[in-house]
């Protein structure tokens, strides 16, 4: 593996922006190692696939959202994540920086923002 890839799991519910952010992340030159649609199904493949960094939406299917997915992955597998969100809810925005994720980034997401985002990450 190329030592400035960096191994990203994708959690969003909707499927044509977790689309489009595949292809971002890519086109950066970096690996999708799945996507999850739930915080559940995050929590797994990111313990079977160990990424370095997950981009999590708040809002998932399912009881528990984003930022409590985010918690787990990090407690359970030391893996931080970078929220991305179209959520604009000031307690929800609130909830989300008190577990200091790495970046809590508006949707839509942009090349740019993530690129900025994933630089400063340690490459392995």
């Amino acid at each position: 593996m190329d030592a400035n890839k960096l191994k990203v799991l994708i959690v969003e519910d909707e499927f044509f922006i977790a689309l489009d952010a595949e292809d971002q992340v890519a086109s950066l030159g970096h690996t999708v190692v799945g996507t999850a649609v739930s915080a559940e199904q995050a929590i797994r493949i990111a313990g079977e696939e160990r990424p370095d960094v997950v981009l999590m939406d708040i809002r998932l299917i399912g009881p528990v959202d984003g930022i409590a997915a985010a918690l787990e992955i990090r407690s359970r597998y030391g893996v931080e994540a970078i929220f991305v969100t179209a959520n604009t809810d000031p307690s929800t925005l609130a909830r989300a920086e008190s577990i200091e994720p790495l970046a809590v980034l508006q949707k839509p997401l942009t090349k740019d923002r993530l690129a900025a985002q994933l630089a400063k990450l340690p490459t392995k």
